[in-house]
């Protein structure tokens, strides 16, 4: 391989790892992702199609996409916008520091500048100073705004969410949970519609600004880019996996939230001797099951945290070895390895919104077993949506 001339087997199985290996898995997941996008959309229009049906109409959607689209399309198309408008300011950032260390802090290279000899060198380094200032609180201006509109959107949704819900409550005669909604409607609603401001925001600025970062870690040289995205397919096989363990807890965890809720309302009127120990063994009950999910939980950030923080090993192995070799500068590796700090964090925003998309799913499916009395069949669509990606 040209990259690496040289006679070491050991960089050899490496730079194969890295360059040949990893970047096939991640293709080969990335195409399996897409045949389940195309599935979910074919299985989103037949919900849509079915919906204008007389004989089948719910009143609440019963796919949580479906219900994020039908009254906040418009906004998250503007937050969509908006978080692509970040996406050149985010490479400005990230190459005005670049620009001011090599061409106009470095002596050598600010007399080989031909842009630059209008100005003195002071002048050049002021200039280029005030780009990235400008560009550093047009960032932070534009992510308020972002932040800010995001928080509007949940917020206007959790109010539709709990008027449809009373609503459908007022309209089903022979039923009554009035004295159960309350907390459906009070503490469930909340974080199901909390993830609608970031729906679509999160991952196309998250999703952006990683692959803006990448692009520029390619540009400085192909061996650290395809360092940095190494170790992805493994987060990408193990995440889903824990993920759906912690979905099947949540949904006990809810269960049993509303039983006791309903035991505690029942057992009011018994003496207090015999109301003990039922309710005593349903405290515990809840206890053992929130200490499972918070080890599985902390498992799954564990790993996380470890294989995000294993991928700057191939960043000395591989970038080192090029610096030696004089393939590399040192500024170049210095350069993408503070790069590599804000594509970590865009990486862990991508899994931390994968989870939150998982959990209001799972939430907003037993929000609607406990809170519809359908006549028509449950959707497909609210069991496919779970175990995939969006």
């Amino acid at each position: 391989m040209a990259i690496f001339d040289h006679d070491h087997w050991w960089l050899h199985f490496i730079t194969h790892i890295i360059l040949v290996l990893m970047p096939l898995m991640l293709l080969a997941i990335l195409i399996n992702k897409l045949i389940s996008l195309m599935r979910q959309t074919l299985l989103l229009r037949r919900e849509s199609r079915q919906s204008g049906n007389p004989l089948y109409h719910p009143r609440i959607p019963q796919s949580l996409s479906i219900f994020i689209k039908k009254y906040t399309l418009r906004k998250q198309l503007l937050l969509a916008g908006g978080a692509i408008l970040t996406l050149p300011i985010t490479f400005a950032i990230l190459e005005l520091p670049k620009l001011i260390i090599n061409n106009a802090i470095d002596s050598d290279n600010y007399l080989l500048n031909k842009t630059a000899m209008s100005l003195s060198q002071i002048e050049y380094l002021l200039v280029l100073c005030g780009f990235y200032l400008m560009a550093l609180i047009a960032n932070g201006v534009l992510k308020f705004v972002l932040n800010y509109y995001k928080g509007c959107v949940a917020e206007g949704l959790i109010k539709r969410l709990r008027l449809l819900i009373f609503r459908r409550q007022r309209g089903q005669r022979g039923v009554n949970k009035s004295d159960f909604l309350a907390p459906v409607i009070l503490q469930e609603v909340e974080p199901i519609c909390a993830f609608s401001g970031d729906a679509v925001a999160v991952p196309v600025l998250q999703g952006g600004t990683a692959l803006t970062i990448i692009g520029f870690m390619l540009l400085q040289n192909i061996a650290l880019g395809a360092a940095v995205i190494a170790l992805l397919p493994v987060q990408i096989i193990i995440i889903p996996i824990f993920q759906r363990r912690i979905n099947k807890l949540v949904r006990h965890r809810l269960r049993k939230v509303r039983r006791l809720s309903k035991l505690l309302a029942s057992e009011q009127n018994r003496p207090a001797h015999l109301a003990q120990k039922p309710i005593r063994t349903a405290f515990h009950a809840l206890y053992v099951l929130r200490i499972q999910l918070f080890k599985t939980k902390f498992i799954m950030k564990s790993l996380n945290n470890f294989i995000m923080n294993l991928t700057p090993f191939f960043f000395y192995t591989v970038g080192g070895y090029l610096v030696i070799e004089g393939k590399l500068s040192l500024g170049a590796l210095v350069a993408s390895l503070a790069s590599y700090k804000d594509l970590a964090s865009a990486i862990r925003e991508l899994f931390t919104y994968y989870q939150s998309l998982q959990d209001a799913r799972t939430r907003y499916t037993e929000m609607l077993t406990y809170t519809e009395q359908p006549t028509y069949p449950q959707v497909i669509k609210a069991q496919f949506e779970m175990h995939h990606y969006p």
